[in-house]
């Protein structure tokens, strides 16, 4: 897990965040080793490219909802515990419970960025 997220603690609040539903799934345009994600809200579409997991690997993050924000490295994948954004894990794990159902919130000023 990584840490030093400005965003670890905020709550996750129906303001900044959006509730999220995958639209589509298909190969990245921009690198032939990462999956794109394309994410619906209420406010518009959201696209982010994932690296493709090693199959080996095993997913050592709990099962949580997750929360896209903004970040100093741009957009990050955080679980939301509690009601609170913790810092952010890898792109591979957040895909792996991305596609397995788990509840995505996406930060409103990424979905508004990408109009």
């Amino acid at each position: 897990m990584r840490t030093g997220s400005g965003v670890c603690g905020t709550e996750v609040d129906s303001e900044t965040f959006i509730r999220a539903s995958i639209e589509s799934v298909g190969p990245c345009p921009a690198r032939a080793d990462y999956i794109e994600i394309c994410f619906s809200t209420t406010e518009g579409r959201w696209k982010w490219c994932f690296p493709e997991p090693d199959p080996d690997d095993v997913l050592e993050e709990p099962w949580t909802d997750l929360a896209f924000t903004l970040d100093h490295y741009g957009a990050q994948a955080h679980p939301i515990v509690d009601g609170r954004i913790q810092p952010a894990i890898l792109s591979a794990a957040a895909l792996r419970m991305v596609l397995g159902g788990t509840a995505v919130h996406i930060e409103r000023k990424l979905v508004l960025m990408c109009r």
